[in-house]
């Protein structure tokens, strides 16, 4: 777990069908955030690992343009398929590791009165929407023992274009560009 940094993004449309249009392609800045994660996998070797990764990586809106936020935020559950290279280094207790993954993710949008402030129009509520997802990931452990051991590391994901629609009376649907998170964790390993 860790710090999460989120790229700024944009705010694609808020369409109410058939009405209005709130401002479209709006810049969206997020405060720091958390990422928590965790996963299960097969090591083919000291050199080669899979695993299978899910978590939350979560921030609240620092503002949209044009829009009033009001402490709403935005979260995604990765659910992704790892590979991860590790280097040991000879004689030492020290493992540089890089890898990546793909897969999807269920993003999530806690509306709190997300408010488009000259129609007045606004989104109360959580909605999830299933995404595409990606990330890269590097860094380095330093083992305990055999079998555990402690890191740092850095991760960039990213996602698709998630939009959430909002029930009738009247039908809202709030998109946004997928996002980019940069996040330092802090990690423990155990191998069985």
């Amino acid at each position: 777990m860790g710090p999460s940094f989120f790229q700024d993004g944009t705010l694609k449309g808020y369409n109410i069908s058939g009405e209005f249009t709130g401002p479209a392609n709006q810049r969206v800045s997020y405060d720091t955030g958390v990422a928590i994660s965790a996963a299960g996998g097969y090591a083919f070797n000291k050199y080669l690992g899979v695993d299978f990764e899910t978590g939350y990586i979560w921030a609240q809106f620092n503002s949209i343009q044009n829009y009033q936020v009001n402490d709403s935020s935005i979260g995604n559950v990765p659910l992704l398929v790892n590979a991860t290279l590790s280097l040991p280094i000879p004689h030492t207790n020290i493992v540089p590791y890089i890898g990546g993954g793909v897969g999807g993710a269920i993003s999530e949008l806690d509306a709190h009165h997300l408010t488009e402030p000259v129609s007045g129009n606004f989104a109360e509520g959580s909605e999830s929407d299933a995404v595409f997802a990606y990330q890269a990931f590097a860094g380095v452990r330093f083992m305990l023992g055999s079998h555990v051991s402690l890191g740092v590391g850095y991760k960039y994901f990213a996602t698709g274009d998630p939009t959430f629609d909002y029930p009738p009376s009247p039908d809202l649907d709030i998109s946004f560009k997928g996002v980019r998170t940069h996040s330092v964790l802090f990690t423990l390993q155990c191998n069985f």
